[in-house]
Formats: C-alpha cells, sequence, structure tokens
C-alpha cells in the first residue's frame, strides 16, 4: 500500500514536477507576440474575471483548511485526548457491510474491524451485514483466530444481495434490536476499508465533548489495483478531499458522511425515520417523476443529519484505507463511470439540500452546496471562450490558453502539499481534467437524475413504467439538455463578445 507518512527530504515525485515547471517555463517564454494584442487582453479579462470568481472561492477553501487542521482541530486533539477515558461511550458498535469484496481484502477489513473493538477499552459489538455465507465462515474464522475478551461480541445478519441501503437498514434494525445505551456510538464500516490503528478512540470521544455531534467521518488514503494514471488519479482525490473536509469542519459539518467510514450517534442510527430514508430514499422529481435512490446511501444519511441540525465533524489525523477496484482497466472508461455514480448522488441531494436554507445549515455550508450547481458551468467557460477565441481570432490563442492552464494548476498541485507530501506531475494535468471532464459529466447527469448504476453490484432500479414511458422520459432528458448547453455557449459568447447579441432582439 502507498505510504505518505514516510519521512524524506523533499516531496514524493518532486523531480518529474521541476521537470513539469521547466516545460511550463519554457512555453511561457515562447507565447506567440500576439499574446499582447488587444484581443489577447480581452481573452485575460475574460478569463481571468472567471478565474477571481473561481480561484477565489479555492483560496477561502484552503486558507479555511489550514486553520481547521493546523490550529482549530489541534486544540480539540489536545483537549480530548487529556480526558479520553471521561469521554469514551459505554458501548460501541462497528456495522461492517460486505458484497462481492474479494477474500484478501475482505479478510484484512474484517481483522482491523475485530482488532478495533478489542483494542477500543469499552464493551463493543461487532455487526457484520453480510450476503454470502463464505463472507459469514471468514468473519467467524477470524474472530475466533484474533480470540477477543468477553466484551467483544459478533453478530452475524444474513441479508438478500439486493443492494447495499438494504444491508445497511437491516443491520441498524440489529443494532436497534440490542436497545444501545444513550450515549452509544455507531461506525458503519464498508467492505473495503480497512480501520487505522486506534481509531475507535480517536474518534468515539468526539460525540460527548461536542453534544450536538451528530456524525463524524475521517481522512482517508488508497491502495488502488489499477494502472499508474488512475493510482495517481484516486490519490489526487484524497488529496483534495483533505482540503475540502478540512474547510467545511470549521463551519462544524462536512458536504458527505462517506459510506467508506462514517461514525454516528446511537440515537441516530436507530431512529426508525432515518432507517426508513437510507433504505426507501427518493425524490419527486417534476419531469423524471418519483424515483428511488440506488446509490449515495452517505448522502441520505448526511441530508437527515443535516435536517435535524446535528453538528458533524472531520477528524484529519485519522485515517480509513480503502481498497479500491476500478470498474475498467481504461482510465477514461474507469473515471467516467466512477464520476456519473458520484456526481449523481451528489446532485440528487444537491437540491433539497438548498431548499434548506442557510439559516438551517449555516450560510458558508449552504453556499458551498449552491456551488455544486455553479461550478459545473463556470469551469466550462474557459474552454468554451478559448475555443471560440481560437475560431474568430487565431489558433496562436491555443498555447497562450494551455500555458495558463498550466501555470494555475500548478499552483493548485502546491497547495495540496498541505494534505499530502506528494508533487506528482500527474497533478497539473488530473486537476484540469476533473474540472473539465467532471463538469461534462455533471451537466449530463443533472438532467438525467434517474440514471444510476452500481460500478460492483448489478442491481437496477425497477420504475414500473411503460416502453413509451421510458422513451419519453429520455427524449425530454436529451431535449432540455441540448437546450440548456445551447443557451450557455451563446451566454459565454455574448458576455465575452467574441458574439455579437442579433440587432434584431432590440429592434
Amino acid at each position: 500500500m502507498e505510504d505518505f507518512g514516510r519521512k524524506s527530504f523533499l516531496p514524493k515525485g518532486t523531480f518529474g514536477f521541476t521537470v513539469y515547471t521547466v516545460l511550463l517555463i519554457v512555453l511561457v517564454s515562447t507565447l506567440p507576440a500576439v499574446a499582447l494584442d488587444p484581443s489577447s487582453t480581452q481573452f485575460i479579462l475574460v478569463v481571468g474575471g472567471l478565474a477571481v470568481w473561481r480561484y477565489s472561492w479555492g483560496l477561502i477553501h484552503f486558507t479555511r483548511s489550514v486553520i481547521y487542521h493546523r490550529y482549530v482541530f489541534p486544540k480539540m486533539r489536545r483537549e480530548v485526548d487529556s480526558r479520553i477515558d471521561e469521554l469514551m461511550p459505554s458501548h460501541v458498535y462497528l456495522l461492517v457491510t460486505a458484497f462481492r469484496i474479494e477474500a484478501q481484502t475482505a479478510g484484512e477489513v474484517y481483522a482491523a474491524a475485530i482488532r478495533e473493538a478489542i483494542n477500543c477499552g469499552v464493551p463493543a459489538t461487532i455487526v457484520a451485514s453480510i450476503v454470502e455465507m463464505s463472507d459469514e465462515i471468514m468473519f467467524k474464522q477470524i474472530f475466533e483466530m484474533l480470540d477477543p475478551p468477553g466484551h467483544v461480541k459478533l453478530q452475524i445478519v444474513r441479508i438478500p444481495g439486493t443492494g447495499k441501503r438494504d444491508g445497511l437498514a437491516q443491520g441498524f434494525r440489529a443494532i436497534s434490536r440490542d436497545m444501545p445505551a444513550p450515549d452509544a456510538v455507531v461506525a458503519v464500516i464498508d467492505g473495503d476499508s480497512i480501520l487505522g490503528e486506534g481509531l475507535i478512540r480517536k474518534c468515539a470521544p468526539f460525540f460527548k465533548y461536542m453534544p450536538n455531534l451528530g456524525a463524524l467521518t475521517t481522512d482517508e488514503e488508497c491502495h488502488v489495483k489499477g494502472s499508474k494514471i488512475i493510482r495517481e488519479w484516486h490519490h489526487l482525490r484524497f488529496a483534495q478531499r483533505q482540503i475540502l473536509m478540512n474547510s467545511v469542519a470549521l463551519s462544524k459539518k462536512v458536504l458527505t458522511l462517506t459510506g467508506r467510514m462514517s461514525m454516528f450517534r446511537a440515537e441516530i442510527i436507530t431512529d426508525p425515520d432515518f432507517i426508513h430514508d437510507v433504505q426507501n430514499d427518493s425524490i419527486d422529481h417534476w419531469r423524471l417523476g418519483k424515483f428511488k435512490f440506488l446509490t449515495g446511501d452517505d448522502k441520505s444519511s448526511w441530508y437527515w443529519v443535516i435536517k435535524r441540525g446535528y453538528d458533524m465533524l472531520y477528524i484529519p489525523d485519522t485515517v480509513v484505507m480503502t481498497v479500491e477496484h476500478p470498474p475498467s482497466p481504461y482510465f477514461l472508461r474507469a473515471s467516467t463511470q466512477l464520476m456519473f455514480r458520484w456526481f449523481g448522488n451528489m446532485l440528487r441531494t444537491n437540491g433539497r439540500a438548498v431548499r434548506l436554507g442557510p439559516h438551517r445549515v449555516g450560510l458558508f455550508v449552504w453556499w458551498c452546496v449552491v456551488d455544486q450547481r455553479i461550478s459545473m458551468w463556470t469551469s466550462l467557460a474557459g474552454p468554451v471562450f478559448a475555443i471560440m477565441l481560437v475560431i474568430k481570432h487565431s489558433v496562436a490563442f491555443f498555447p497562450i490558453y494551455i500555458a495558463w492552464i498550466g501555470f494555475t494548476r500548478w499552483i493548485m498541485t502546491l497547495m495540496l502539499l498541505t494534505s499530502r507530501p506528494v508533487l506528482s506531475w500527474y497533478y497539473p494535468f488530473l486537476i484540469y481534467y476533473n474540472q473539465i471532464w467532471g463538469s461534462v459529466i455533471k451537466t449530463f447527469v443533472f438532467f438525467r437524475l434517474d440514471q444510476q448504476s452500481w460500478t460492483r453490484q448489478k442491481t437496477k432500479l425497477q420504475r414500473g413504467m411503460s416502453g413509451w414511458q421510458t422513451k419519453f422520459v429520455k427524449f425530454t432528458s436529451h431535449y432540455v439538455y441540448g437546450i440548456a448547453m445551447t443557451v450557455f455557449v451563446a451566454l459565454v459568447g455574448f458576455f465575452s463578445g467574441v458574439m455579437e447579441v442579433p440587432y434584431w432582439i432590440f429592434s
């Protein structure tokens, strides 16, 4: 597995990033003379104006992240550690869900969960919500091999393979039947997530330390079973996640309670409304009709917690190692499938979260949710405008735009050093890829929220529509999406001055 905690004089990947820097300097020094003419000034003003909007927002996140990670959270950590025995809950539950996880990974996940239950220092119950007999046998064998003390219990919950939401709901109900104590906490763990050493003792005390805390989540690192570029892509994603999570946590909230590992108050997990919403969450869309959420259980739990006014917390000094199995050996196909699922989950919850308003969730967090809708359009405005300039004026604008992209993503890569000690030359290219191709996928999904898919399970959403209804919904999705993209391109052209508004509009 990747080791980001090793001590080194220089960040990992420094040589490659240095070569990238030199090539960027060469590109800037050889820009054509057209870079200084009036039309180039127009380019700089328009793209620069968008940059002020987008990058100032990124700088705010970066600054808040540093404040939380370097100053606010360390103070909280010292206070919690000084009272850790007093703040530990009376009971800890570890709910592990697993379905079609390869044997080696499953064994590591089960063993890590059992060791954490043994070492947390309080009574603990492991609830394994599993589908296949082989997983049950493996879990029991590992449990017996580690020989836990009497205060650690194992409960197996066998479920049909109808999806993770059903598995979680059955696990929640099993915990409810145990009648947990008022101060008990529940760690919800995915079947490919290996708990870091001491995670339970590092996280559980925060629930007594913060009486209104409803849930928390932690930092993640990953072991990716795929090509070099997809490994770098996943590492970049987790590095960016660390900065964003730290920033939002300064407002006592997070933007997702990741399904890989999040911890909740037991009173939330055992609430019948919570269990029902996680299992049967749905929305009633004005055009697509009412449909259940197939994926995105973490977004459903996040929405339930934030809607009821609980605080949330991010624990940046505690790590869960996730084992990633890309759905395809080809980078473009794998990343597209994953982003389609992630962004679909985000956008299906986005609208109702916005409707909660800033008074319910806090102004900063509410604006973060609103910005999820804005950023997918503003990220596309720059390349659309650059293409227009190349077509209207000169191909010389292409290297100008490339230099601009190369420089700004160079800065973004340096900023990631506050999250991971890595300077990968892949990062500038992958940051741009995520922004542009990710925005294309977001805008596509935004008009097709009913389209859902798992990358591991084959569960499909059955809506009971006739063939004619299905075709009509697909047609309207294509039609509305086409109109939206046409209007977007026209607005970019009009506001940038590349295109002129037809005179007859004002006549």
